[in-house]
């Protein structure tokens, strides 16, 4: 894994020469790849005014320091278990609530325009972020997840009704009539598959546009007034479950537990609910042969972003050679702190510095045609060189193999009885008749 630092990049007597080196092939890295994948964490979003976790003027650090006594450290307001505990759940909402605020005046950082720039190039395979301030949704990149429509088939074919077996003879009037008064067929409804193509960028934690209810998981926007409830520190109530639970009782039936609002993020030591959702898309990007893994401000502690990182980089060392002679099939790392002992054979470089000071924008440079390319376009760009490559096929083909002679129809034989000319004319000897006379001389 070679090194890489920032700070010898801006030197007035220039980079050293194994830095200048190492930054030349990674911009020939990026330039040169088709299907990118980028893994961020939390040290993109440092430079728009929300701090990360685990640097010492982090959240946690902030938290520990905000509620001395409450918390033996800042992780305790992202356990699931809080929940246990009353008072735990009063600082987690009134966290949340300030969280909120600052993420709603939080702007984009150039990552988040140079990720954007990978996908108007049509170079970026799929971003997975573990930030929840959805800034990657506010410079385009889509964050739902997107399902097919189901479709419905009858079961036991087009008709509804089972075959009838060999041999059997037709059914009578009854059974006949009986089959004609039969209910129709019942329809099987297939179940709906996820467009693997929609989605830009995967929120691997969630985000903090939504809040959700704890009993019917109905959701709803995180908004400036909702924030307010949340800063008071109490949960406040679903509005659904509080509507549900009140005609329960107009009606007389007994009284059902009733779900509160929180935020639509993950913690510790919970489940993802989009787990088996994301399990397919980056299956689904294992298979594309991804040929660039770009990972940048996160610091390798999550157990499941560690296993994707490995597989992702797995993938990319494996990839073509067509990408390797580009110049891909590399792993950068982007991170202010070095990554822990046992990453030197999973990243091939290391760029050590904050992740808005590394100048990626010189590693893709804009040209004048690619300014106003889009990712909608490319894909008549690539229609148009596919159907050029065609043509040369064809052409060579036809070099190959000469065109075969036109097939003649022959020409159908007259009716009539061919008559030779006279020269031609066969000499066949008549035997004289007895009966006529031999011409006589005068």
């Amino acid at each position: 894994m070679q090194r890489l630092v920032v700070s010898e990049l801006g030197s007035a007597g220039g980079p050293p020469e194994p830095c200048a080196a190492a930054l030349r092939e990674v911009q020939r890295a990026v330039q040169g790849c088709q299907r990118c994948i980028v893994i961020t964490g939390a040290g993109i979003s440092v430079s728009s005014g929300i701090p990360d976790f685990r640097s010492p003027d982090g959240l946690f650090r902030q938290l520990k320091l905000k509620y001395r006594g409450a918390v033996s450290s800042g992780r305790d307001l992202f356990d699931a278990t809080l929940f246990h505990d009353p008072s735990m759940v009063g600082l987690f909402y009134s966290f949340m609530g300030e969280l909120r605020n600052l993420v709603s005046q939080a702007s984009c950082t150039p990552t988040h325009a140079f990720i954007k720039q990978l996908d108007e190039h049509s170079k970026l395979l799929r971003c997975y972020t573990q930030n929840s301030d959805s800034l990657e949704r506010r410079i385009g990149l889509e964050t739902t997840f997107q399902k097919n429509h189901a479709a419905h088939s009858p079961v036991g074919g087009s008709s509804g009704q089972p075959p009838s077996e060999p041999g059997s003879s037709a059914p009578d009037s009854d059974a006949a009539t009986a089959c004609n008064s039969a209910p129709p067929p019942r329809r099987r409804r297939r179940q709906a598959t996820l467009d693997k193509t929609f989605t830009r960028a995967v929120q691997l934690h969630g985000n903090l546009d939504n809040v959700i209810c704890t009993i019917c998981h109905t959701d709803y926007p995180f908004t400036a007034r909702m924030a307010d409830a949340f800063c008071e520190g109490t949960p406040p109530p679903c509005p659904r479950c509080k509507e549900i639970e009140t005609i329960r009782d107009i009606v007389g039936k007994r009284s059902v537990a009733s779900g509160v609002l929180r935020p639509n993020i993950v913690l510790y030591n919970e489940a993802h609910p989009q787990a088996e959702l994301i399990g397919e898309l980056s299956e689904y990007d294992l298979k594309q042969r991804p040929d660039l893994l770009i990972v940048i401000g996160t610091s390798l502690k999550i157990p499941g972003i560690k296993r994707m990182i490995k597989e992702m980089s797995r993938c990319v060392h494996n990839s073509t050679l067509r990408a390797k002679r580009a110049g891909a099939g590399k792993a950068i790392f982007i991170n202010r702190d070095e990554p822990p002992r046992g990453w030197e054979d999973v990243f091939d470089y290391y760029v050590a510095g904050d992740a808005d000071e590394v100048p990626l924008s010189q590693l893709l440079p804009l040209s004048r045609r690619k300014v106003g390319m889009t990712r909608k376009a490319a894909p008549k760009q690539k229609d148009r060189k596919l159907t050029s490559m065609m043509r040369v096929v064809k052409t060579a083909s036809a070099v190959a193999k000469p065109k075969a002679a036109p097939r003649t129809v022959p020409r159908r034989l007259p009716q009539e009885p061919i008559q030779l000319p006279h020269e031609q004319q066969p000499n066949i000897d008549v035997p004289k008749s007895p009966l006529v006379p031999p011409p006589q001389c005068s």
